[in-house]
């Protein structure tokens, strides 16, 4: 380890220090997970930097998972790295873990206030967790290192998936689509006699899991059934047909089905493919762009109305307006390349909840007064062909008609008023007495 004391840092802090009524007066060292320290600039005798040759990590290794009726058991190998000094361990479902970045997970431990492991281990006994694990779901094992300075460093991660719970029987729900229409789905329900309820939820074609991993983290799901119970919101029982509303024209559906045995237990997790039916037909998709009205709020902002009309060839289309400004050479010369527009129309975006629109859309875009825009619109027709891209310039007046108030928008693509905010996973609970025993 080598040493290196940055006198010029040492004087500009003794500078500060001196003209403390005019200067600042504290040192604040900001983490990239967020978190920050905070240091009395009067208290700073000097800067240093260390550098520590090598990787401090400790290694895990999964051994054997054991769950009993006194506890959950996992048996775990650990070897440091000759540069780790300490290490400390703990296991939450994978999802979570998945969600955090090495600087995430030292803000984690740090504050858990975790126990700290100075030997390695070839089989030891990792207990103490504050939840039973539950059956068939997937947990991370994972450890942090640190240097002999205290330094949070490196962390390992091992995974391990816990085996299937004990079931009563086979419960199974049997699952058909009775009626497909353009926004809606039928369903007929028919559970064996070792089902004791069952909780149905739907997602957009492959969107199930990526659900799972946003709102795992956030909501505490340790697995797929935990999201699916939570999102049905109550099981059901016995036989029914049933209709679930609000759904998009000409799309593929996955319908999650969690049946449950007579001790309440879940069972395998069912999915039913299922489509709804598309608008439109097999022709050429044509969209038409009208612009409508425009208001000035004043220190709110502006908004335009722009109506965007598909032809009845039209199954879903996507639209947006753009500053034409942001297409523009110094010299005003015309420098956009609208197969880049046409492939950002044409990828999916399943967070925005107004990206797939079916029928006639009249959007509202926050915009700014006496400002050339370009409406842009393409389509899709039933059988997935997309259409021509439609385009409509516009210029903004200068002054208009007042109306409810809004937050304004200054992106090279502009936003529909009131679109959704995107949120990010949570810090999972804490765990606590852990412990580490050689066995």
């Amino acid at each position: 380890m080598t040493k290196k004391i940055l006198s010029t840092l040492a004087l500009s802090l003794a500078m500060l220090t001196a003209s403390a009524q005019s200067q600042p007066n504290r040192l604040i060292v900001h983490q990239k997970s967020g978190g920050f320290t905070s240091y009395r600039i009067s208290s700073v005798d000097s800067l240093s930097f260390y550098n520590v040759e090598g990787e401090v990590r400790a290694d895990v290794k999964v051994n054997k998972f054991n769950s009993g009726e006194t506890g959950d058991t996992l048996w775990v190998a650990v070897t440091k790295t000759p540069a780790c000094s300490k290490y400390r361990i703990d296991v939450l479902p994978s999802v979570r873990v998945n969600a955090y970045s090495d600087d995430v997970i030292a803000s984690y431990f740090n504050q858990q206030k975790a126990s700290d492991f100075y030997d390695d281990f070839t089989n030891a006994q990792l207990t103490g967790f504050s939840t039973k694990f539950e059956a068939d779901t997937k947990y991370t094992v994972f450890t942090l290192g640190y240097d002999q300075l205290g330094t949070p460093c490196e962390v390992s991660r091992a995974e391990i998936e816990t085996p299937v719970g004990d079931i009563v029987g086979n419960p199974h729900v049997d699952c058909t689509v009775t009626n497909a229409d353009y926004k809606a789905l039928t369903f007929s329900f028919k559970p064996n006699e070792d089902v004791s309820s069952y909780y149905i939820t739907i997602f957009p074609e492959g969107e199930g899991e990526k659900q799972f991993e946003q709102w795992g983290p956030m909501f505490g799901f340790a697995n797929m059934s935990a999201m699916i119970k939570q999102f049905s919101g109550y099981g059901y029982e016995g036989e029914m047909e049933h209709t679930i509303n609000g759904l998009n024209p000409g799309t593929d559906y996955d319908l999650y089905i969690l049946p449950l045995d007579a001790d309440g237990n879940n069972g395998k997790l069912q999915v039913t493919k299922c489509k709804t039916k598309a608008m439109g037909g097999e022709g050429k998709s044509v969209m038409t762009i009208t612009v409508g009205e425009f208001a000035d709020h004043g220190e709110n902002g502006c908004a335009q109305t722009v109506t965007y009309t598909p032809n009845d060839q039209t199954n879903l289309h996507r639209d947006i307006i753009v500053d034409k400004a942001k297409f523009l050479d110094k010299d005003g010369t015309w420098k956009g390349d609208e197969s880049k527009v046409i492939e950002y129309l044409q990828t999916p975006n399943p967070m925005d909840p107004n990206w797939d629109q079916y029928g006639e859309d009249v959007a509202t875009w926050g915009v700014d007064a006496n400002t050339t825009y370009i409406a842009y619109s393409i389509g899709q027709n039933a059988k997935g062909e997309w259409g021509d891209l439609a385009k409509k310039e516009f210029t903004t007046p200068a002054a208009g008609a007042s109306a409810p108030a809004y937050a304004p928008t200054t992106s090279t693509v502009m936003k529909r008023i009131a679109s959704a905010k995107a949120q990010k996973p949570g810090m999972a609970p804490a765990k606590t007495f852990i412990q580490l025993q050689e066995k």
